[in-house]
């Protein structure tokens, strides 16, 4: 009987695994948590202004449709693993769906590609007061993850149905942040909210930008941010002490330059959300016999050596904050691993 892989989560991991291991005569099983396929990268949008800006969008295309059309492919939605048993080449595979559990036999390999969460109102910190904040795109203050589908979802020269004068990006909202247990860097924000400050201003040359930052991250070789500043972005280094939303929403903040508090008034501040582990990063570690890190994300037990011990691997942002491109080269080096 020919063996098949367990590929938990149809994200942009688990979909290029799955794409990887097909393309070399592997079958593969996919359980979804899910009703449908992509995860959260299918909510982002290009970001290219005058030229590519290598954001990474691009390499999903087309991954999806492939995953649901290849024949070594089973994809089965709205489905979680809720236990594994055997060792690597024999693993038997307890999958629930509904209510109803199957068992599944002649399990290989299993590759955890659970993803992440983002920052949510519900999680937002002290110093935002949300009160009439939706996360439709249609309040004062939105998250990093609505500026995406905000992008996807409309042509680049008409972002917004009616242009903000003023924009203010936060960064770090969720990360480097000792009460969230996430002292750590995203990796992401930066990117995608620098690149959309980029359209943004190609399209609306009038609309004035401000990011609050602690620091900056190098999103791509060159001279990234004199760009941006050369573009007429500001930015002030500091965390604002308070976040207001309303016609306009207020933020006030310690100014570094002149080291009094402060306060602006912007039609649209966009809080850049980070990377979180997922709800669910617990269980699946206790499943799949896998450890966690201080901030809740999955890693193995002593170190990468164990997935080639028990055929247990950890792919994508299931493992850590991971850009576009990262996730994708190590889902192809998983797959190829295993073939």
């Amino acid at each position: 009987m020919m063996s098949t892989v367990l590929v938990v989560g149809g994200g942009l991991a688990g979909a290029a695994t799955a794409k990887e291991l097909a393309a070399s005569g592997v079958r593969v099983l996919m359980a979804e948590a899910t009703g449908a396929l992509g995860g959260k990268v299918c909510d982002y949008g290009c970001k290219a202004a005058s030229k590519c800006s290598n954001c990474g969008v691009c390499l999903t295309k087309g991954l999806w449709s492939e995953i649901e059309e290849s024949d070594l492919v089973d994809v089965r939605l709205e489905t979680r693993l809720v236990d594994l048993r055997g060792d690597r080449g024999a693993y038997t595979a307890a999958l629930k769906s509904g209510g109803k559990v199957d068992y599944v036999e002649g399990i290989s390999d299993v590759v955890v590609a659970t993803g992440f969460k983002n920052e949510s109102f519900e999680d937002a910190h002290a110093f935002v007061e949300v009160a009439g904040a939706c996360e439709d795109g249609g309040s004062s203050i939105i998250m990093g993850s609505d500026i995406e589908r905000i992008f996807k979802g409309r042509d680049a020269a008409e972002i917004f149905e009616k242009t903000p004068e003023r924009i203010a990006f936060i960064q770090c909202f969720g990360s480097r942040d000792k009460a969230n247990h996430a002292m750590y860097c995203s990796r992401v924000c930066c990117a995608y909210s620098s690149r959309a400050a980029k359209v943004i201003r190609q399209y609306h040359p009038a609309c004035d930008i401000v990011f609050f930052y602690m620091e900056m991250q190098q999103v791509q070789s060159g001279d990234y941010f004199d760009e941006l500043k050369a573009l007429g972005v500001k930015f002030i280094k500091c965390r604002p002490v308070k976040v207001t939303a309303g016609e306009p929403a207020c933020v006030v903040f310690d100014n570094p330059e002149t080291g009094r508090r402060e306060s602006l008034s912007f039609d649209l501040v966009v809080l850049s959300n980070g990377i979180q582990s997922a709800d669910d990063a617990a269980g699946i570690a206790e499943v799949c016999g896998l450890g966690q890190d201080a901030a809740g994300f999955l890693k193995y037990v002593t170190d990468v050596d164990d997935a080639k011990r028990t055929g247990v691997y950890i792919v994508g942002c299931a493992g850590g904050p991971a850009k576009i491109e990262d996730v994708y080269a190590e889902a192809v080096a998983v797959a190829r691993c295993i073939a």
